[in-house]
């Protein structure tokens, strides 16, 4: 079988330089399209599904919330496993769909199966919604928002700044899927109820929510003709932001007594506060001179990439918008990068690029020595891109990613890619 292929190939020698040309045009085109990665992911094709439980023990978690969602997961297709975990104040749980699944046609899946779990949960105990879709390794870029000492943000306007400025300018991104934030305060309005005085003004903690909900809101009107035009009539009754909010706050009315108005201020008392949390992120590091710098609490962002995504055009992306982002932040704020794996891809491609191009030098000098034909080595030489390039495309075509392994593999494939030439 093996003769009759060369004795065609050779019968048959302007069809396989155009098929050698054709294939190498293909290449040129497919391989810049060829994902690169630090290290193979080797993830199965999971969903998962994640709801909050304020106040919620693991044992009412588990009850409430996880086991409705478990019991309608089974019923899916493909489904290999669901398994799940109920902590205090959260449910966690991941659908695990056969090799070969369509990510996205899974997500489609439990996002379905997902409206009738709603059906089963209690009203007010928590949404259940889909994770974001990405894998064990999709933590490609980290950094962090350090401020100035006479900047005036704490950790809680730098913890404000990330979640609503910083994060909407990465999210458009191609390849990222979330972003995540750690550390720093989560600012709230917080009204504080004192149950003395809802007694001394004969009122129930509903009332006072009642009356926030209904301060804070707007309403639209419709249209009002004046002449040839057409005004947009609005109510507009969103509470302010800041000390102004604060203020707003205070002043709404809960209840007449009397002809007197008892305020929210009259029974509660209202100041920014945060969010309760379970951690908190410090950093130290080296400086310039290899001393410790102690940086305290800071606020770190963690980028979550997609799912089959390039690492190392997502990481690009990112850079390419850090000059806009340190823009958009106010003066003494500063966005510090201090983890990507563009480097680790880097430095896995040059180590294998190295070990290629030292090879490529000895199996020069071997041929040489050996063979003492110059026409067979070309022959020989020709066939190491030849067979690199065609693995290269078809690992493209079939959107596997270049990475350590697989790279490695291709220098290990060399020698024996050699050894088959000479034969030949």
């Amino acid at each position: 079988m093996l003769n009759r292929l060369i004795d065609w190939a050779v019968a048959n020698r302007l069809l396989v330089v155009i098929a050698l040309l054709t294939l190498t045009a293909a290449a040129t085109f497919i391989i810049p399209k060829l994902n690169l990665d630090a290290f193979p992911d080797v993830t199965n094709v999971q969903v998962s599904i994640n709801t909050e439980a304020p106040g919620l023990a693991s044992e009412e978690v588990e009850q409430l919330i996880t086991f409705p969602i478990e019991a309608v997961m089974y019923a899916l297709p493909d489904v290999e496993e669901v398994r799940s975990i109920s902590k205090t104040g959260l449910s966690g749980i991941t659908v695990v769909f056969k090799e070969g699944t369509d990510i996205y046609f899974a997500r489609q899946l439990v996002f379905e199966r997902l409206q009738s779990a709603r059906e089963l949960i209690p009203e007010g105990v928590g949404t259940p919604e889909i994770g974001p879709n990405t894998s064990g390794l999709g933590q490609v870029y980290q950094y962090l928002l350090l401020a100035d000492p006479d900047s005036g943000y704490d950790a809680m306007g730098l913890r404000s700044l990330n979640d609503w400025l910083v994060k909407l300018l990465i999210m458009p991104v191609d390849g990222v899927t979330d972003v995540l934030s750690f550390g720093g305060n989560v600012r709230q309005y917080q009204v504080n109820i004192n149950p003395s005085r809802l007694l001394a003004y004969d009122l129930r903690q509903s009332d006072v929510v009642e009356a926030l909900e209904r301060n804070n809101e707007n309403a639209g009107g419709w249209y009002i003709n004046r002449g040839q035009e057409q005004l947009v009539i609005r109510g507009v009754g969103w509470l302010g932001f800041n000390e102004a909010g604060l203020d707003e706050l205070r002043q709404i009315p809960v209840k007449t007594i009397g002809g007197a108005v008892v305020t929210v201020n009259d029974v509660a008392k209202v100041e920014l506060g945060s969010e309760i949390r379970q951690g908190a992120v410090t950093m130290s590091r080296r400086n310039a001179n290899g001393d410790i710098e102690n940086l305290g609490e800071v606020v770190a962002g963690i980028v979550l990439k997609r799912m089959g995504a390039n690492t190392k055009a997502t990481i690009d992306g990112i850079e390419q918008r850090i000059a806009l982002i340190q823009r958009a932040l106010p003066e003494g704020v500063r966005f510090e990068p201090f983890y990507d794996q563009a480097s680790l891809i880097e430095k896995a491609v040059n180590t294998v690029a190295k070990a290629l191009i030292e090879a490529f030098v000895f199996i020069v000098i071997v041929l040489v020595l050996f063979l003492l034909n110059v026409r067979a080595v070309v022959l020989v030489l020709i066939s190491i891109p030849l067979s690199v390039g065609m693995a290269l495309t078809v690992m493209a075509y079939n959107g596997l990613s270049a990475n350590l392994m697989s790279l490695g593999g291709l220098a290990v494939a060399i020698g024996m890619m050699v050894d088959g030439a000479v034969v030949m």
